[in-house]
């Protein structure tokens, strides 16, 4: 981790979100504006990394819910809910669905949880985008497939993930995401992913003002969120949520 310098403090046009359990409300049920929901970690303290735990978990949680999770891949694979037989979890990195009284769910641990829906088709999806997501353009190929789809007023939620604080990488990582070090300290460049994913979803036709980021690192909340880069390869994963009545679990609601 670096000195503590905060994704907020890298740019001033953040707006504060705080921390709250959403409470259960008529806005959190109807077809749209449909919000989304990042859990913070309580949610799936001490269960395993695989989808299988974490699904059974938001089964309990969310009684007779029908629950989406993703065997995820680090990869550009998205599917469609109707597709997906109950109980089974698809090799795929984002999910569509016209009904939006399913919750669909991926799970992260740097990555950015990504949720979108629509103001003029009941219309919902859950993106997982890692560096190799962002550089196979996972987010523009989910938009494309909701206007595909019927949707033009589509909104994208992006969450909690590692911040440019915290996010050293290489030349790699760098070519692969198109972009520039947000800052060099002693030689080691720092790649702001909520900036690459926001460029991308802009290029892909969203209005600025559909575009809802959590801009809260990861690696830096330790009390709220799990993290790959801070704990290894043992840490828990988050989940973030959208559909049905997922906005009644603690977390940080899509702004």
């Amino acid at each position: 981790m670096s000195s503590g310098k905060s994704l907020r403090a890298a740019d001033s046009t953040i707006q504060k979100i705080k921390a709250f359990p959403c409470q259960l409300s008529p806005e959190c049920v109807i077809a749209f504006p449909m919000p989304g929901l990042f859990c913070t970690r309580g949610v799936t303290e001490g269960l395993h990394r695989g989808p299988e735990t974490v699904w059974k978990r938001l089964k309990e949680l969310l009684p007779g819910s029908r629950v989406i999770c993703l065997n995820q891949v680090h990869a550009d694979q998205i599917v469609r809910a109707e597709d997906v037989p109950d109980q089974t979890f698809p090799e795929a990195d984002g999910v569509i669905s016209m009904d939006p009284s399913v919750v669909l769910c991926v799970r992260t641990a740097d990555c950015i949880p990504v949720l979108m829906w629509a103001d003029d088709k009941p219309m919902i999806a859950a993106v997982h985008a890692g560096w190799r997501g962002l550089a196979l353009k996972i987010i523009p190929k989910a938009i494309g497939l909701m206007k595909k789809r019927g949707s033009l007023q589509i909104h994208v939620g992006m969450g909690p993930s590692i911040g440019p604080c915290c996010y050293a990488v290489g030349h790699d990582v760098i070519d692969a995401l198109h972009t520039e070090p947000e800052r060099l300290v002693q030689g080691r460049s720092f790649v702001d992913l909520h900036r690459v994913a926001r460029l991308q979803a802009l290029g892909a036709g969203i209005d600025p003002e559909h575009i809802h980021q959590v801009q809260t690192c990861t690696c830096c909340t330790q009390g709220s969120f799990f993290s790959y880069r801070r704990d290894g390869e043992s840490t828990g994963r988050n989940i973030s949520v959208i559909g049905g009545n997922a906005c009644s679990l603690p977390g940080l609601q899509v702004p």
